[in-house]
């Protein structure tokens, strides 16, 4: 690498070390700077960050993933009301309210089930009022075909489907039904997240770009807090916080998470979610099923690939895919019981 860019081993180690205490300092978090200093060669890759147009009235436009995030999280939060109108009252073993009536079991929904998650951090919804009216908002949005068919091809066969989905868990013990609960809540949090950051990459772009037309010839460095924004330094995150959202939303993420650049397993996880709602794929079920085991087997030799849960109502990114796995498998075992 240091050959095909032209620099001698002296002076790439060199821009290196003199980097890390300039005022715009490579972006390197406090533990990788750690590991650094104790001789473990830090790998530099730069960050492109696009220069937007200036508008002259109207404020800022929403990106393609900016938009494709907001619709991904009205159909989820659509789907996931479905989904739990009838998973809940399985769970609990009663009726707690007249789960028939949808604007009753709306506000029990988002005020019991989804309110209490977390949130981002940054969110401009700081009240449980706002955040009800988001979710409200998300939940009649989620329902337009034009979003809807973008997921799910069935379409107003949906809300059909997902009672007949739910009818499977009828029976089963509560621990296997409050699982799947975690997983689709796993799903609704993971694309809040992603919601609120491509929100924010899009004013700080902005900002970055009015920095540089303001100052088109200058020799000085950013704004140290807008790069560290723009490379997600302000709340860094692993990639299991974000395959959920993948998984429901069919999108991305590298677009905005620049600290998960280098990561090619996305669109396995984009795959397998294309598979959960019914959509095609490149894949053989018998492809699936090798990765899948290629997939469990790197998870078990990789322990500290990713965080370990930290909500009682969610799932880690590890038991996400596993749990993920083992649905694709029961897909695949249809699919080859009725070839």
């Amino acid at each position: 690498m240091k050959a095909a860019a032209g620099w001698p081993v002296r002076h790439l180690q060199a821009m290196i070390v003199e980097s890390l205490d300039d005022p715009l300092p490579i972006q390197a978090t406090p533990e990788e700077r750690k590991r650094f200093d104790q001789g473990e060669p830090l790998l530099v890759r730069a960050n492109v960050v696009g220069m937007r147009p200036q508008r002259p009235s109207g404020g800022q436009v929403d990106d393609d993933i900016e938009t494709r995030i907001k619709n991904a999280f009205a159909v989820n939060v659509f789907v996931l009301f479905e989904r739990l109108r009838h998973l809940v009252p399985l769970r609990d073993g009663k009726n707690r309210c007249n789960w028939a009536d949808r604007d009753s079991a709306k506000q029990f929904i988002f005020d019991n089930e989804l309110l209490p998650l977390p949130w981002p951090e940054h969110d401009h919804c700081k009240t449980g009022k706002r955040r009800f009216r988001a979710i409200d908002t998300a939940w009649r949005n989620g329902q337009r075909q034009k979003h809807l068919q973008c997921l799910y091809p069935s379409g107003k066969a949906l809300r059909r489907e997902i009672a007949t989905w739910a009818e499977g868990f009828r029976g089963k013990r509560k621990d296997v039904i409050a699982e799947e609960i975690r997983f689709q809540k796993t799903q609704f949090v993971a694309l809040n997240m992603c919601r609120e950051r491509a929100r924010e990459f899009r004013r700080i772009e902005y900002a970055i770009s009015e920095s540089i037309r303001q100052e088109p010839d200058g020799d000085g460095f950013l704004d140290t807090k807008l790069v560290e924004v723009a490379a997600g330094f302000n709340h860094p995150i692993d990639a299991g916080a974000v395959f959920p959202a993948v998984y429901a939303g069919d999108f991305d993420p590298r677009l905005m998470f620049h600290r998960l650049a280098s990561l090619k397993s996305f669109g396995f996880v984009r795959d397998i979610g294309r598979i959960a709602r019914g959509q095609s794929t490149p894949l053989s079920p018998a492809q699936f099923l090798e990765r899948i085991e290629g997939g469990r087997q790197h998870l078990e030799e990789k322990p500290e690939l990713f965080s370990e849960r930290t909500h009682p109502e969610l799932m880690s990114g590890r038991e996400f895919l596993l749990h993920a796995y083992a649905i694709l498998e029961g897909q695949c075992a249809v699919a080859r019981s009725k070839t």
